[in-house]
């Protein structure tokens, strides 16, 4: 370490330029060799899915993640072909540039060898080389980050405006790989205006960089507009995303998927919260003969005239498709389909196969976590949950009313018998004054607090049956004998399946997001204590890597146990150190606001969602320019207490 500290002065750019090179080696090494991860090249995040479909010149196939990244790899498979590792190679030579970049934008608040170390410790330590070996976005989104501040801070010592503006496009496109970073250009200005002598007088040049970020991010917000009628930035995303963080509070802390809460991830009816907005129905038609045609046949609760509309033409073989007229919110929508073979007469085959006697039921509904059901067509959780306090505490349950509870969640969980006996699902049945609760045969339970509001969420179910009952309906025609219609095997082929509404991405993500989001927020209104010490807690925890032996929370591979445990003490260290030089710069009174505002920033936006220490790779460079402080300062110390070693004298000149 001395030796290196001795070389620091004299040769900075000779060190950076080793630093540079120390990361392409790791970075290949990683690629072609082998990698501290589990994910293989192509990743975790269907990119390469997602850069073949733009590469052939497809549209973007979804609004979860940003297109900013998928573009970067789908440009080389445009080029090169389907090839992984020419990307792969491409951003390790990208993330080389890194301690090349944090050396000159460290060098002139810190000096020549503060920023030579952070060059060399992020150059040799950064996991932004690990994840360049991946098909992610962690590693190209920090390049572009960095390059962004780096421009910013040069636009402020020298004023020019197309720095400002560079800089601007840089941080726009941020966002379309790592979605939290949308809002940092206006944070980063109003720091400056706060902290920067300099950016006072810059005015026109900040102005020009929050009109290039914003200008940055039109076509995606437009390209989402006009699909999905929604106005999305960035992504979709981010309600399942803080819908999972809600989860990890108090005793589940450290797993979502622990807490019982998580049962109620998936719906309790087919429906859409988008009203007024073409709802698009699909239908799978495997061996639909050439002159057989597709219909559906609707009507609602508005309108119950019927009404017939054909299929659209669509790209896949084997595929049937509608458009039916948007809806305003709480309206149902009863429609079935009909299979139309031409002959004389006609041949009709409906599915569901009773037809008009046992349709399919959706609704246009934006009340998530109540009962959608108001004209009672389904036997769904909320007519357990009636049928259940009629039982217990002689609660008008308006159709559920006389009806044995044990009967309707055999009715729901096995209409037909064919699992469990006759009402013997259900194993016992409680009831106290707080309570009233469900034993089913699995040793799951399905309770229902005395006190309850109308939502589901009130409902306490364990994995199971129980959890099953959360979002398990079914038609109450469906039960009866009208629907017990038997299809002739000739007419096999003119039954349609995967009958589906709304699936279409632009249609179904939109709709997840408000979901999850309401479903975050009841969340949060139940202990907003917990949630609000729990992102205090991801605050911190983002910057650390923290492996598990369960494979719910943290990815398992062959020497797992040993990768994490080096990794947390690695990111525990940098973290430290970080934060040690953090603590000495402010004392020597050096200007720190350029590189804290990104390491406050990032766990900032990002801690009341679910996190892990890749979320924080952004700001790592930043946290090595502050552990670069801390180092300097323990080598200095080192040297004026430890002498240099004095050579040996030669005994011939004794």
């Amino acid at each position: 370490m001395r030796f290196l500290d001795r070389h620091l002065p004299t040769h900075p750019h000779r060190l950076v330029a080793v630093a540079a090179l120390l990361s392409t080696v790791l970075g290949l090494i990683f690629v072609f060799v082998r990698a501290p991860h589990p994910f293989g090249w192509l990743g975790i995040d269907h990119y390469h899915d997602l850069a073949l479909t733009l590469a052939s010149g497809r549209g973007f196939p979804t609004t979860d993640v940003p297109w900013g990244y998928a573009l970067f790899v789908a440009a080389f498979y445009r080029v090169f072909g389907p090839h992984p590792w020419i990307p792969l190679v491409a951003q390790v030579l990208l993330n080389a540039t890194i301690p090349v970049m944090l050396f000159a934008l460290v060098r002139p608040a810190f000096g020549e060898r503060v920023a030579a170390w952070a060059a060399v410790l992020t150059g040799v330590f950064s996991f932004n080389t690990v994840y360049a070996s991946t098909l992610a976005a962690d590693s190209p989104c920090t390049v572009a980050f960095l390059a962004s501040l780096l421009l910013f801070a040069r636009g402020l010592t020298t004023g020019r405006l197309r720095d400002f503006a560079a800089s601007g496009l840089l941080a726009g496109v941020a966002p379309q790989m790592r979605p939290n970073l949308i809002l940092y250009p206006i944070v980063l200005a109003a720091v400056a205006r706060l902290f920067s002598p300099a950016a006072l007088r810059r005015r026109a040049g900040l102005a020009v960089y929050l009109a290039v970020a914003a200008a940055a991010l039109v076509p995606w917000t437009v390209r989402n507009w006009r699909l999905t009628g929604d106005v999305l930035p960035t992504s979709s995303h981010g309600g399942i995303q803080l819908w999972y963080g809600t989860l990890q509070t108090g005793r589940y802390l450290k797993s979502r998927a622990m807490n019982p809460r998580s049962v109620f991830d998936a719906p309790a009816f087919d429906y859409t919260s988008l009203d007024n907005r073409a709802l698009l129905l699909t239908a799978a038609a495997p061996c639909m003969p050439a002159d057989a045609r597709a219909a559906v046949r609707y009507w609602t609760d508005r309108d119950p005239t019927p009404r017939l509309t054909d299929a659209l033409p669509t790209e896949r073989a084997g595929d049937v498709a509608f458009a039916l007229p948007g809806q305003p919110l709480r309206t149902a929508i009863y429609y079935y389909l009909e299979t139309i073979r031409a002959g004389a007469p006609s041949h009709i085959v409906p599915t569901p196969p009773a037809g008009a006697s046992d349709p399919f039921v959706f609704f246009v509904d934006d009340r998530h976590l109540a009962d959608l059901d108001r004209h009672g067509d389904l036997l769904d959780p909320f007519d357990i949950i009636r049928a259940l306090r009629f039982t217990a505490w002689h609660e008008l349950a308006d159709r559920t009313s006389g009806r044995d509870v044990r009967e309707l969640a055999s009715l729901l969980l096995d209409p037909d018998d064919r699992t469990w006996p006759s009402r013997r699902i259900v194993a016992k049945l409680r009831a106290d004054e707080k309570e009233a609760a469900l034993e089913l045969a699995d040793g799951s339970r399905f309770a229902v607090p005395h006190r309850w509001s109308g939502l589901i969420t009130d409902v306490s179910a364990t994995d199971g049956l129980a959890a099953t009952l959360c979002h398990m309906h079914r038609t109450w025609s469906s039960l009866g004998p009208a629907s017990r219609v038997n299809v002739p095997l000739d007419d096999n082929c003119l039954v349609l399946e995967r009958v589906v509404m709304n699936d279409v991405f632009y249609r179904a993500e939109p709709h997840m997001m408000r979901r999850y989001t309401a479903r975050a927020r009841d969340n949060i209104r139940r202990d907003p204590a917990a949630f609000a010490l729990a992102s205090l807690y991801r605050f911190g925890r983002v910057f650390v890597v923290e492996g598990s032996s369960d494979p719910h929370t943290a990815q398992q591979f062959a020497g797992s146990r040993t990768t994490y445990a080096l990794a947390t003490v690695g990111s525990v260290a940098y973290l430290a150190l970080g934060i040690a030089g953090i603590i000495l710069a402010r004392r020597r009174q050096m200007s720190v606001w350029l590189l804290v505002t990104p390491i406050l920033y990032v766990p900032s936006t990002i801690c009341f969602v679910l996190t892990n220490q890749r979320y924080s790779v952004t700001a790592q460079p930043f946290l090595f320019a502050f552990a670069a402080v801390a180092v300097v300062a323990c080598v200095t110390r080192l040297t004026s207490v430890i002498p240099a070693t004095k050579p040996r004298e030669n005994r011939k000149d004794r």
